[in-house]
């Protein structure tokens, strides 16, 4: 007697057991269809969106660093030139001062020359004045000498030319 298995084998499916598969994938397949997939394609496509933007704002981003570093660069280049005027100036404002200064330096040194030519003129001029009283009270020195002595001629010459060679 053949009677057939109730039981299938590995090889042999049962046909009740496919179609019950089969049903519960495609109702699986509506649910997540309906309930899992719609809020992940959702979101899938919110992050897209977010990462386009964000790859938007970083080319913007790139561009204004582009942007600011040219500016940035012109604005060194204005600094330079900027400086190497104020420089130039110093330098020639330098070379005045340094002239200005040299020239009142010699107009000083020449104050002082002709103020020290007028000491020593004044100088001199004290001395000769001093000799010539020292002279003076020399003579008169000598002359009353002469005059207590009251010498003979002979004498008094002698005493001149002795005076004389004593000056």
């Amino acid at each position: 007697m053949n009677t057939p298995d109730l039981h299938p084998g590995i090889l042999s499916p049962d046909t009740t057991l496919i179609i019950l598969t089969w049903v519960s994938f495609f109702f699986l397949l509506v649910i997540l269809h309906r309930f899992a997939w719609k809020p992940i394609l959702e979101g899938l496509k919110v992050r897209e969106e977010y990462i386009r933007k964000s790859l938007d704002d970083a080319d913007q981003i790139k561009n204004q660093l582009a942007e600011v570093e040219v500016t940035k660069l012109r604005i060194i280049e204005e600094a330079k030139e900027k400086a190497g005027v104020i420089i130039d100036q110093s330098r020639k404002l330098g070379n005045e001062l340094a002239v200005q200064i040299e020239n009142r330096a010699k107009k000083n040194a020449e104050e002082i020359i002709i103020s020290a030519h007028q000491e020593i003129e004044g100088e001199r001029e004290r001395v000769r004045n001093a000799l010539k009283k020292e002279s003076v009270q020399t003579a008169v020195s000598l002359a009353e000498k002469i005059l207590k002595e009251n010498l003979d001629p002979e004498k008094n010459r002698n005493l001149i030319n002795q005076a004389i060679k004593d000056l």
